[in-house]
């Protein structure tokens, strides 16, 4: 079990223009701003996404393209370090025009049409991934 305390240092807020990727427009963010630590949540809506399932059975990320539209009906993560790096971790679930939801793991390729983001800073300096070889993924260690 990983349990720390910690406090919200900053509070930013980001609107993502048009046409940008979501998740290297809040990765570029996070280094420029040197943020270790940190919860996502937006919303907002994309053009177009793709969004990662974890197989569990199979230990690997099965993709998903969605090539239309969508309402951001809710975006949420966070922002540790990997490889000394500010990595974000995303959740994301999306509405199509007849209001079905699809969520999944945020990837490179969700085109943004409007996102409004808030990124709450906080003062760890404990929360580093690590790859766990049990589970086939980089985890808070």
């Amino acid at each position: 079990m990983f349990i720390e305390k910690s406090n919200v240092i900053k509070t930013h807020i980001i609107k993502l223009e048009k046409d940008s990727d979501l998740l290297d427009s809040l990765t570029l963010y996070a280094e420029e701003n040197n943020i270790q630590a940190a919860e996502i949540n937006f919303i907002g809506a994309v053009q177009s996404a793709k969004v990662l399932y974890f197989n569990q059975e199979k230990k690997k990320y099965d993709e998903h393209i969605m090539d239309q539209p969508y309402e951001v009906l809710s975006g949420i993560g966070n922002i540790s370090l990997l490889d000394d790096k500010p990595f974000v971790h995303v959740h994301i679930v999306l509405a199509d025009s007849t209001g079905k939801a699809y969520g999944g793991h945020l990837d490179k390729g969700t085109k943004v049409w409007l996102i409004e983001a808030f990124i709450h800073e906080v003062d760890s300096k404990n929360l580093v991934r690590k790859f766990d070889e049990n589970i086939c993924l980089s985890v808070w260690s």
